[in-house]
């Protein structure tokens, strides 16, 4: 059972994560990609969030596993930067305000000058839990943690606050959706209501539109009522299929390396087709992929050394 779990969710992560690469490849598939594979990996890390832990130690786990991983790679992102301009001949970084994006806003807004962009899904993520967890310590009920869980949500559209707590508080929603999801009603025969959901929805409204690093949402009982479609479409799917293959547990087993590193693949892939003036967005992805393959065949041989261990 266990065995089986684990392939249907690393195959759904396998999946999200070819999302994301694609989605930050201007390919024609972007406006739907963004319309849930953020909330995909906000709900599948709302799986697993362990109420068993006291408080210090899901912070202490969670600090090691998420933010450790977002200080070594924001100082990877400001450095490749820096040596990409240099290379390049372009303007410098201001690195006061580099710093700042860094350490103390961690969000994508801040972020956006350098490779690390991507890395505000950490802090979000690793805050997101804490709260989750606080949440069910001193409230039991789940409607009144839905109340305050979308109370928060709307919240964050109004403020901006340091370490990407109002990111955090935004996806809050989708981990807590994930959470209450995996632990009550992933068997339950009323998920099965959602492709139903999701195609309706499609035919009556369209894709919504969504960004979640920018809070940029379309209509917002939409935006999440559409993306917890698809993401309970693709579990229905994926647990029906129950795919055992090598290929999807081991790019499913390492999408935090993966999500993290797939800007400089792009970037790489985009040089790559623009100096052969042949191809598009297609052979950005192979390019992109094929480098990753080859990533993910070195985090093999020595993952346990340097900085790959901590991702």
């Amino acid at each position: 059972m266990i065995k089986q779990k684990i392939n249907w969710i690393d195959n759904i992560k396998a999946l999200g994560i070819l999302a994301v690469i694609l989605g930050h490849i201007a390919s024609p598939f972007g406006s739907f990609i963004f319309s849930w594979h953020m909330p995909l990996f906000f709900m599948l890390a709302g799986f697993f969030v362990r109420f068993d832990l006291s408080l210090k130690e899901l912070i202490i786990k969670d600090f090691k596993r998420l933010m450790i991983p977002y200080f070594i790679f924001v100082i990877v992102g400001l450095i490749m930067e820096t040596l990409k301009r240099i290379a390049l001949h372009r303007e410098a970084l201001d690195y006061v305000n580099e710093f700042k994006a860094a350490f103390i806003w961690m969000d994508m807004t801040s972020l956006l000058h350098t490779y690390a962009f991507v890395l505000w899904f950490l802090p979000a993520l690793f805050f997101a839990r804490v709260i989750l967890v606080i949440l069910n310590k001193y409230i039991q009920n789940i409607l009144l943690q839905l109340v305050f869980v979308f109370t928060v949500f709307i919240s964050s559209f109004y403020i901006d606050l340091p370490f990407g707590i109002d990111n955090a508080m935004n996806a809050l929603i989708f981990v807590f959706i994930g959470n209450i999801f995996f632990r009550f009603h992933q068997d339950n025969k009323i998920v099965y209501v959602l492709p139903f959901l999701l195609i309706s929805s499609y035919f009556l409204f369209g894709i919504p539109t969504l960004d979640m690093s920018t809070k940029s949402y379309g209509p917002i009982i939409l935006n999440i009522a559409w993306a917890v479609a698809m993401v309970g479409t693709l579990v229905i799917i994926f647990k029906k299929l129950n795919i055992k293959s090598q290929i999807l547990t081991l790019w499913g087993g390492n999408t935090m390396l993966l999500f993290i590193i797939h800007p400089y693949t792009n970037n790489i892939a985009h040089i790559v087709v623009e100096k052969l003036h042949f191809g598009d967005w297609y052979l950005k992805l192979f390019i992109s992929l094929a480098l990753l393959q080859c990533l993910l065949f070195i985090k093999l041989k020595f993952a346990h050394r340097g900085i790959l261990k901590y991702v």
